[in-house]
């Protein structure tokens, strides 16, 4: 059976993210007019491959003839990859795409010295989410002599022991002339799939939406608003009514919207059923006035009798990163500070309301609402230098 799982490739600005996936996929995430013209990754972006396994020796490789031994290999996984940005203003943006993520490649450049301050970040962000599948991808190789790759692999070394993940293979890559990128594959064939969990608690992430009409198409070919996410529980299959939180805000009042699903579309094609493991469109019966431009990101979807808990107020068992609040903020949490909260793919501001031990209160702002379960994660941002710095998280209690 071929399985499905979704691998997020981060690491600090301009470390060579986007080569790397596309020497994986030959595909480049950099599609909005924006990313092209600066070169740099804004959105999330997205692409996928297919993972072969050979009979013959076991190894993976990117299509059906062994790039190992030339022996036949079949279909072993559908992989699909989130590029997440590395620019530290974008790093809310990186949350909503580890949030999706069963494994991750940190890229990491051998030109300038380990870890820079967002390669911190963002492995902090993969051990808050709980991700364990991990490889490291030395990029940059090729502009360095040999010595000063030796050192830049000790510093990859001594700061991934440091931060409780000794023992990850550290891979240099050459990722324009597609040099090691098997050695990498190897790798993320062995990242274990995420385990379907039952239909019945269905919990889509939305992470984008969109309107795909063009302009000036006729009101009865308009086709519905698409959501663009991934499954953290359950099961979705055309046809089914999904109820989407928390809605939109009418008169002083957020009313969930009910929809059914008409389409389920993948990197790979048009799905019928998917069990998590893809980023996915889903197209909906919805008005598409109400997803476009990510109007509904940050959603979450989930079947009508099984709602989530909406807050304006969350508590939260809060754990600080104990050196970044000593070394940065100077001070720790604080009453009435505003903080950016991110929760499954909500991302919201809020106002503290209460800071007592480990005990944290905090009032959405701007009459928003998490659509979230007892137990989910919080991950807190406070902002420094006008900047929102990761300094945080928190299990949610009732």
């Amino acid at each position: 059976m071929v399985e499905d799982i979704i691998i997020d490739v981060v690491g600090s600005f301009s470390d060579g993210k986007t080569t790397l996936v596309r020497a994986l996929t030959s595909e480049s995430t950099l599609r909005h007019s924006e990313e092209r013209k600066r070169g740099i990754t804004i959105r999330l972006g997205y692409a996928h491959f297919m993972l072969y396994k050979c009979v013959k020796c076991a190894s993976f490789s990117r299509n059906s003839k062994c790039e190992v031994c030339g022996g036949e290999a079949i279909e072993q996984r559908r992989v699909s990859i989130i590029d997440s940005p590395g620019h530290k203003t974008l790093m809310t943006i990186m949350l909503s795409g580890a949030a999706l993520a069963s494994g991750a490649i940190l890229v990491i450049a051998a030109n300038q010295k380990c870890p820079q301050p967002q390669t911190l970040e963002h492995l902090e962000t993969l051990k808050i989410m709980g991700v364990k599948n991990l490889v490291v991808a030395q990029t940059k190789v090729d502009v360095i002599g040999k010595e000063r790759a030796k050192e830049n692999k000790a510093e990859i070394e001594a700061f991934m022991k440091s931060n409780g993940f000794e023992g990850i293979k550290i891979i240099p890559v050459f990722s324009i002339h597609d040099v090691n990128i098997v050695e990498l594959l190897q790798e993320v064939g062995r990242f274990s799939a995420p385990k379907a969990s039952s239909k019945e608690e269905l919990s889509f992430l939305v992470v984008r939406s969109f309107d795909v009409n063009k302009p000036g198409t006729p009101i009865k070919e308009l086709g519905g608003g698409v959501l663009g996410g991934a499954l953290k529980n359950g099961g979705l299959k055309v046809g089914d009514k999904i109820t989407i939180y928390p809605g939109v805000f009418l008169r002083n009042v957020w009313e969930p919207l009910k929809t059914k699903v008409v389409q389920i579309q993948s990197e790979f094609g048009s799905e019928k059923e998917i069990h998590g493991g893809l980023t996915v469109g889903v197209k909906t019966s919805l008005d598409p006035s109400i997803t476009r431009r990510d109007g509904l990101a940050g959603s979450l979807a989930t079947f009508a009798d099984k709602p989530p808990i909406l807050k304006s107020k969350i508590n939260i068992m809060y754990s600080s990163l104990t050196e970044r609040e000593k070394t940065m903020f100077k001070k720790p949490l604080q009453k009435n500070e505003i903080v950016l909260i991110n929760v499954l793919a909500s991302k919201v501001l809020g106002t503290v309301f209460s800071v007592s031990g480990d005990k944290v209160a905090i009032i959405m702002n701007n009459n928003a609402q998490i659509p979230c379960y007892n137990g989910d994660k919080a991950v807190i941002s406070r902002k420094l230098d006008n900047v929102w710095v990761l300094s945080g998280s928190g299990l949610i209690y009732d």
